[in-house]
């Protein structure tokens, strides 16, 4: 059984984010601790191929694709990838993965847990929802997605319900609010555990946009808002900090 697998959600089909993934493996993809791996999860038609590729039958590569490739992918998780943890997130987060998992170690696997940061409230309906910001990523226990395992399938076609339901076309594709909003099912009833934000960060490395001159980069698991330039500063500085793991 796996510690972690980090699960993106990406396209290869567009060159900007393929070159993303291509980003990856030439950053980050390429400094995993022992016992975490790495999978992407793409549309049906092929461009990248191999073991790291997932591609999903069926699967478009269009904007709302993401939302299916995150359920679908975490259901083929669940089904072929035995692991305690699972991280989402897509081809412009930003990894240190060795204080990722370090971080998320002192949990247990078999609780049921929702792990993330930098997350804000949508109302829906009745509920005034917190959900993690999909930006950095969020973390799954395994016992989580044992328990969400039944409605992955078909959530998206809920989803969409729902958003037609209250007004909120503009949610159909916010990925993090939906895995919330089937995180807060009486079915399910995950346990929220928010990070400090300036770990599991929306922004880059260097706080933009809302966390300017407020970060230590010693201190991120994840960030977000990532250009190809960043990903190459950044591992630098990891790699010559030994990914700040002393600290």
């Amino acid at each position: 059984m796996y510690d972690l697998v980090i699960a993106v959600f990406g396209c290869d089909t567009i060159p900007k984010y393929r070159n993303q993934i291509e980003k990856i493996n030439d950053t980050y993809g390429k400094y995993l601790p022992e016992n975490v791996c790495i999978r992407f999860f793409l549309g049906e038609e092929e461009v990248l191929t191999g073991p790291l590729y997932v591609h999903l039958p069926g699967v478009k590569n269009d904007y709302l694709s993401a939302s299916y490739k995150q359920y679908l992918g975490i259901k083929y998780i669940h089904d072929n990838i035995p692991t305690k943890f699972v991280l989402c997130c897509g081809s412009d987060t930003y990894l240190n993965a060795y204080k990722l998992h370090k971080y998320i170690m002192k949990f247990q696997y078999l609780d049921n847990l929702y792990i993330g940061g930098h997350g804000s409230h949508r109302v829906i309906g009745t509920k005034n929802l917190y959900f993690h910001s999909g930006g950095p990523g969020f973390i799954l226990s395994h016992a989580c997605i044992h328990k969400m395992y039944r409605f992955l399938d078909t959530f998206m076609e809920t989803w969409i319900e729902v958003c037609n339901k209250y007004d909120l076309k503009h949610l159909l594709t916010a990925c993090d609010v939906g895995i919330s909003y089937l995180a807060n099912y009486d079915e399910i009833n995950a346990t929220y555990i928010l990070t400090n934000d300036l770990s599991f960060l929306h922004c880059n490395y260097k706080g933009a946009p809302c966390h300017i001159n407020q970060v230590v980069i010693s201190e991120i698991c994840c960030c977000h808002s990532m250009s190809l330039d960043d990903f190459d500063v950044f591992t630098k500085i990891l790699v010559e900090n030994r990914f700040f793991m002393g600290n």
